[in-house]
């Protein structure tokens, strides 16, 4: 038994790990594992870099493998060994029932147990389907046989699976050094335009300063000017000091016209231009978003709330606190008093601005188009990324920085979609300044998102010359 058993153990790892089945022509890879030369060759068929061990996973560096002869002959020699000994095998205390010391003769199938003619014998098995031991072992080596092939070719689609995983390296490199060089070129445009818009600023400047120099020159000569009619004056006082009375009586109407006709000339004083001294520091990328991604939006009276007024061109929208007399459709909103924007958008970079004056509340942003018209409170996890004006200051839950100062009080409203970064920014207009920025995965169209509080004021979408 000690021979079967170490047998069936030799014969156990002379199997390929691919195909399960007999070691044919093996070859021997670069870790020390054998598979048939046939499964190898499938296994490492589209790859080019690496050759990852189906069994181990170690990466040989070159697709090579030499023939393993030795072993397939020792393999061979355990097959015919298995044979020889299946022919003389006789029974032995392996055939014998534990429990009565009988020859085991019988299958049960529904207990799939070897049974004896006494185990047989009700009432453990009564009812039982019985089948003599011949008889079971040809039908279930028929049903194993009929497990191989599927099995066998699960076992090749996983590994045609691990293929393609291992690809996924090389493929993720590509991609994320295309990404690094497109960011590079954008971010180099950028810099170049903001360069130009620098030396641009500093001419200006330098403009300015050699102007004003000019005009500084000008009124200390016009003061230079000023100090020799002092000076004459003076001299003449002196002269006119020494007179007679009649003499100084007579003379003194003159002096008094002359002296009171000298006019001192306006101290000069620098006052540098607003624009050449304090440039907004994300002016420059802001007017390059504007300028390059700007959209028309218009509001969608389809979808506005009862308690909402949209404007004929579909520009404004305020509060009412009487319902309106609307048809009841399935994309207008009844819980809160929204209304979207469109066009829909599924790809690419978009920015609009929205007039929000000093209302004390409303909300803007970006929707799923397939967002619920009876959310009360809408969130990013519901596909609703907004900013929102309370008489406390802002909100944006899930936004990067949390925008909670509540000194904050922008009139206008910038917001940027980048679909393909999967991130939506919002601005504050007058100040050219970053207010925070939500990242998210985009499924579905998005569309912009309005929400109107009560009071009179409406929320207008900027033109196009709006925000210039």
């Amino acid at each position: 038994m000690a021979v079967a058993a170490a047998l069936t153990r030799l014969q156990a790892e002379a199997k390929c790990p691919i195909c399960l089945d007999d070691l044919r022509d093996p070859v021997t890879i670069e870790c020390g594992h054998n598979f048939c030369r046939f499964c190898i060759q499938q296994s490492w068929a589209d790859l080019q870099d690496r050759f990852p061990c189906p069994t181990c996973r170690h990466q040989c560096e070159e697709g090579h493998f030499r023939s393993n002869t030795q072993l397939g002959r020792m393999i061979e020699i355990a097959r015919l060994l298995h044979i020889s000994l299946r022919k003389r095998k006789r029974p032995d205390k392996t055939n014998l029932c534990e429990k009565h010391d009988e020859v085991l003769t019988l299958f049960c199938e529904e207990d799939l147990e070897l049974l004896c003619a006494l185990c047989a014998r009700p009432p453990d098995h009564y009812g039982h389907h019985m089948r003599p031991v011949e008889e079971a072992a040809s039908h279930h080596r028929e049903t194993l046989q009929s497990y191989m092939e599927p099995l066998k070719r699960r076992v090749a689609d996983v590994q045609k699976l691990i293929s393609i995983q291992s690809k996924i390296p090389l493929e993720l490199r590509e991609k994320v050094e295309h990404q690094k060089q497109k960011l590079s070129s954008e971010f180099e445009l950028l810099n170049q335009f903001l360069e130009r818009e620098q030396q641009a600023a500093l001419s200006r400047l330098a403009e300015e300063e050699k102007d004003i120099q000019q005009k500084l020159s000008e009124n200390i000569t016009a003061f230079s000017n000023y100090a020799c009619t002092l000076k004459s004056l003076l001299s003449r006082l002196e002269e006119h000091h020494v007179l007679s009375e009649v003499e100084l009586l007579s003379q003194i109407k003159h002096f008094y016209q002359k002296s009171d006709s000298e006019i001192s000339p306006p101290i000069f004083s620098i006052h540098l231009k607003r624009e050449a001294c304090n440039f907004p520091p994300q002016y420059s990328a802001l007017q390059k978003i504007i300028k390059e991604f700007k959209v028309d939006i218009v509001l969608d009276p389809e979808t506005a709330h009862p308690n909402l007024i949209v404007s004929e061109d579909k520009k404004c929208v305020r509060y009412t606190k009487r319902k309106q007399n609307v048809p009841d459709i399935a994309k207008r909103f009844t819980a809160n008093p929204v209304v979207l924007g469109l066009p829909d958008f599924r790809s690419g970079r978009h920015f609009w601005e929205v007039e929000v004056g000093d209302k004390s509340e409303w909300a803007v942003g970006v929707c799923r188009a397939s967002l619920s018209t009876k959310a009360r409170r809408p969130s990013a996890q519901q596909g609703c990324w907004k900013i929102r004006q309370l008489n406390d200051g802002y909100e944006a839950p899930g936004a990067d920085p949390a925008p909670l100062r509540s000194d904050l009080r922008a009139r206008g409203i910038g917001i940027f979609l980048d679909c393909e970064l999967g991130e939506i920014s919002f601005y504050n207009m007058p100040e050219k300044s970053h207010i925070c920025t939500f990242t998210d995965t985009f499924s579905g169209p998005l569309r912009p998102y309005f929400f109107i509080g009560p009071g009179s004021k409406p929320l207008r979408i900027c033109t196009g010359t709006d925000s210039e």
